[in-house]
């Protein structure tokens, strides 16, 4: 059987094992372009530990490349044919200490049915949105991305042409099947790995982000410094997991929208544990005029 997997040169000419063309490039232009982690990965210690959970294929590990310091760094993808390009895209390229996890992120061990869909991997999902709302946005991303791919000419027709078109392309893009996929427990790994921090928490996975946050022990909650992660219920949901954020002791930094105007529900939240991050600094600081003083 011909495999899924297709090698693409990026435009920063790094060479990867990808699912879906478009897909990639939208992940491309979010990670290395807009550089939508930036922030999250400024402060990140020598040595640091970094979970990234919903890996994909691997693109947002790639970037912490680019930072050139020494991470440990635990991936956690359940999709196998996506896993498949993770490890290939690590072999190749991965120059930190990575660890691969071919799990899903859940608040229990075992297995599930995840929805697979092979044109728009990163998509994929343990619980797939088929509500009105969720193909409308779609619908309305696909449309804009017409309109760019054309130089704005498809403006000149009829929007309902277009609303059709989008239609058509979204519906062949979701054609989707079911997949059987692993389920494992962060505290799981965090406890197997003997990790006494945890510098770094990304999570990006398309609905389920809750289900991945009950999988942290409350002992477990105290070594997470920073995290960043995608919520997709709405403005409901983003309350809702701001304010469990912050009952496990992190701040919320910021919260927003990467596409307003056409995904509505879907927001990123930023948040970090600043006592810690506070004392480390007058710890650095003391020992530097310690040091100083000495000489």
């Amino acid at each position: 059987m011909k495999s899924p997997l297709s090698t693409v040169r990026l435009p920063n000419g790094l060479e990867i094992d990808q699912l879906c063309p478009d897909n990639t490039m939208i992940a491309y232009q979010e990670i290395f372009v807009d550089e939508i982690y930036r922030r999250s990965v400024a402060g990140l210690p020598p040595n640091g530990v970094v979970f990234d959970v919903g890996a994909n294929v691997g693109l947002f590990t790639l970037f912490l490349n680019t930072l050139g310091l020494p991470l440990t760094v635990h991936c956690v993808e359940p999709i196998p044919t996506a896993f498949a390009a993770l490890e290939a895209n690590m072999r190749r390229h991965d120059r930190l200490s990575a660890t691969l996890h071919n799990a899903g992120a859940a608040n229990r061990p075992g297995t599930t049915e995840f929805t697979f869909d092979p044109k728009t991997s990163t998509s994929s999902s343990m619980y797939p949105d088929e509500t009105a709302e969720a193909h409308a946005e779609s619908n309305a991303f696909i449309a804009s991305e017409i309109h760019r791919r054309s130089f704005g000419l498809t403006r000149l027709l009829p929007s309902r042409w277009i609303t059709a078109w989008a239609e058509r392309v979204r519906q062949d893009y979701q054609r989707s099947h079911r997949v059987t996929c692993r389920l494992v427990r962060l505290s799981d790994i965090v406890r197997a790995a003997g990790l006494e921090r945890i510098d770094l928490l990304k999570v990006d996975v398309e609905g389920a982000e809750f289900d991945c946050l009950e999988g942290i022990d409350e002992e477990h909650w105290p070594l997470i410094q920073r995290i960043i992660i995608e919520v997709h219920g709405g403005a409901d949901d983003r309350v809702r997991m701001e304010r469990l954020l912050e009952r496990h002791g992190l701040t919320v930094e910021r919260t927003y929208q990467q596409v307003p105007e056409i995904f509505v529900r879907h927001y990123l939240i930023e948040a970090a544990r600043h006592d810690r991050l506070e004392a480390a600094a007058c710890n650095t600081a003391a020992a530097d005029h310690a040091e100083g003083t000495a000489s």
